[in-house]
């Protein structure tokens, strides 16, 4: 058989092995507690996708998180089907297709053998495999560099077809730019090392840097000019370098993501559900506690300058920090931002190759690699770059596990290259001459051992036991939740923690009140919401929380302050919106609750709870015509099957269609209820109507 054919066979043998490890793995997730669960960016993304399905493609808000996965996101959704699971099997399937691809651009580079090396070594990565199995960018963007830097290894740049290849270079590195703003800086080593060649006449040194820029442009302009369109603002990329710049440097800054709003919450948690991310941009946090009301590329600048004050005012320490960063990317430690790969492996299993599949291998190899990259052609040079860049760009910022993720196909490459050094010189020199590689590979290995900060064990411990609390509740399981969250709460009273901050501990009493009111303790839950303000003064969630336990024993007035001063918090308004018309129905004000509840699903449509309240409302006042025109404007927006479906069989039941509100109550899920006391209490109001009705 032809050495071709029997590599591509090969090939076709890892990208099934790759395909099937990564299916397995998310079996497994999806049975456990973590399955199917979305956390902050997660939820941004997944909610942005479904606006652009129901509201069109264009949108409404300039980019502040990067646009290119929740639009890719969306027509996977509506092409393989709107679940979770679905859109993780096609991550599995490029994610395959990454591994093939980098172990023919390292059989390019050096030789089949070592080619199937790295071609393992990927399929069985442990963070490529656990940001397949996630709702993020990541995932995505490891595909897209390796097919670029496939790509540049297999392109032959000498030949006609020189431009072509440029235009394609250009043209990925502009879809990774829009996944994240700094991939636009590979358009560095994309000239250097692939446009120019010393000794070209100037005119092909213009035609070749024009088609990379061409190629780039062509993906880049399109989302600029969108965002003029909305924004009325040049906005190339995203509106959140500033805020990400704060984030690395400022007077909390560790290297690593640090919250810069206090306890303010923002996020996920008071999204409006639509496009853009803006619920993550601080703009709101920056209204409330800095009294600054600015557009998004003013808040961007905002950030910036303070960044930069700090860094004038702490120069030593700014320098410190951003040597700690770089060191902190070619660390063997993860450092986790929205998920940790750590909890993933204990919860679903193992994730790839212990050691092997980690950065603590691949590192010094990859490091080795960059000195043995610049005498081996233009194409390990500009992977080498490649490395570099996303290094050197990172810096600025702060680093993460995620940020991290986007090094390690360059990595993989580079690790290929001493291992064809050593190989070569054993070879040639039967034995000897092996030294320099032995020095690259040591002088790497201390590098990526150095000491640097990592996640202690108490706090790993803890964090575990919050987030698997949550996780539970999620899934209705508030028995099992409770337990967790005690766990940790039991840790933080051991006086052993450090680092903890309030607003985590915020969220952790908050959450834990939740959990204690949905299983029916109900003063307990009003303590802890009460700890969970004292703590974190400033979290609207926990705040909104701690008045409607006022309004539950009737002490109105209390409650109503409270809300009033939610109207301060980052995310409140709407909050205190909803409370004062719960607070309004409650009284028999029909009129002003429908009046509040209706301004809160104007300006977030993606409220699930308003809707369902301002439905109630009108019910109250027997307009049930006017109740189901509503619940139809609700399902337009886009509320949950289980709010809907509730809701249509109160209102069948009201209505005497006995079979068509059991019909509604079978599409309600039994966790649905769990999660939900208000929905609980619709379904137990219909259930009651139905056995009146059957007397």
């Amino acid at each position: 058989m032809p050495t071709r054919w029997r590599w591509a066979l090969c090939l076709v043998a890892l990208g099934v092995g790759a395909f099937a490890w990564r299916i397995g793995y998310v079996a497994r997730l999806g049975s456990s507690v973590l399955g199917e669960s979305l956390s902050e960016d997660a939820v941004i993304y997944w909610r942005w996708a479904a606006y652009l399905l129901n509201h069109g493609f264009w949108g409404k808000h300039p980019f502040f998180h990067a646009p290119l996965y929740p639009y890719v996101l969306a027509p996977l959704r509506a092409a393989f089907g709107d679940s979770v699971p679905s859109i993780l099997w096609v991550q599995a399937l490029w994610g395959a297709t990454s591994v093939v691809l980098l172990a023919d651009a390292a059989r390019r580079l050096t030789r089949p053998a070592i080619g199937m090396f790295v071609g393992v070594v990927a399929a069985l990565y442990e963070t490529a495999v656990f940001f397949d199995g996630l709702v993020l960018t990541e995932s995505l963007l490891f595909f897209l560099e390796s097919l670029l830097l496939w790509s540049v290894v297999r392109s032959d740049k000498a030949s006609p077809r020189a431009a072509g290849a440029l235009v394609v270079a250009g043209s990925l590195i502009g879809l990774l730019a829009e996944g994240r703003a700094t991939s636009a800086l590979l358009l560095l080593p994309a000239w250097a090392f692939l446009a120019y060649r010393r000794g070209m006449p100037t005119r092909d040194q213009v035609v070749r840097g024009g088609a990379l820029l061409a190629g780039f442009l062509m993906v880049a302009l399109p989302p600029a000019f969108r965002n003029h369109r909305v924004s009325g603002e040049w906005i190339p990329f995203t509106y959140n370098g500033g805020f990400n710049l704060y984030v690395g440097n400022n007077p909390a800054a560790t290297g690593n993501y640090t919250v810069i709003t206090g306890t303010h919450v923002q996020g996920a948690a008071v999204g409006t559900g639509e496009d853009g991310g803006n619920e993550a941009d601080g703009r709101e946090y920056l209204r409330q506690a800095e009294g600054v009301d600015l557009g998004p590329n003013a808040s961007s600048a905002h950030w910036a300058r303070k960044a930069w004050r700090f860094a004038m005012e702490n120069p030593g320490r700014v320098a410190r920090l951003s040597a700690r960063k770089i060191g902190m990317m070619w660390n063997r430690r993860e450092y986790p931002q929205i998920e940790n790969v750590d909890e993933f492996r204990t919860v679903a299993g193992p994730l790839g190759l212990p050691i092997v599949g980690g950065f603590g291998f691949i590192g010094p190899l990859a490091l080795a690699g960059l000195v043995f990259a610049w005498r081996r052609g233009q194409a390990a040079r500009f992977v080498a770059g490649c490395a570099l860049v996303v290094t050197l760009a990172t810096a600025p910022f702060f680093v993460t596990d995620r940020y991290r993720h986007q090094l390690i196909p360059a990595a993989l490459l580079l690790a290929g290259l001493p291992i064809e050094e050593a190989a070569t010189t054993w070879a040639r020199n039967r034995g000897r001459g092996g030294g320099r590689v032995a020095v690259a590979l040591m002088a790497g290995a201390l590098i990526v051992n150095l000491p640097a900060p990592e996640l202690s064990r108490g706090k790993y411990e803890w964090s575990l036991a919050f987030d698997l609390g949550t996780r539970w509740a999620e899934r209705g399981r508030d028995d099992l939740a409770i337990a967790e969250y005690q766990r940790a709460l039991a840790m933080e009273q051991g006086g052993s923690l450090r680092g903890l901050g309030a607003s985590e501990r915020g969220d952790l009493y908050y959450n834990y009140g939740n959990a204690l009111l949905r299983s029916g303790r109900r003063m307990d839950a009003a303590t802890w919401y009460e700890r969970a303000v004292r703590v974190a003064p400033d979290h609207a969630l926990a705040v909104r929380a701690r008045a409607d336990a006022y309004a539950w024993v009737g002490k109105s007035e209390r409650a109503e302050s409270l809300y009033a001063a939610l109207e301060s918090k980052a995310g409140g308004r709407l909050l205190a919106l909803a409370g004062r018309g719960r607070l309004a129905a409650s009284a028999g004000r029909l009129d002003v609750a429908e009046r509040l509840f209706r301004e809160v699903v104007s300006a977030n449509p993606a409220e699930p709870g308003a809707w369902g309240d301002l439905v109630r409302v009108q019910i109250q006042a027997h307009r049930l015509s006017e109740a189901r025109a509503t619940l139809e404007e609700a399902r337009r927006a886009g509320l949950p099957r289980p709010e809907l479906r509730a809701h249509e069989a109160l209102l069948d039941a009201l209505g005497g269609d006995v079979a068509g509100a059991e019909r509604a109550l079978a599409d309600v899920p039994r966790e649905a209820l769990a999660r939900d006391p208000a929905l609980a209490e619709v379904v137990g109001l219909t259930r009651s109507l139905l056995d009146r009705s059957r007397r």
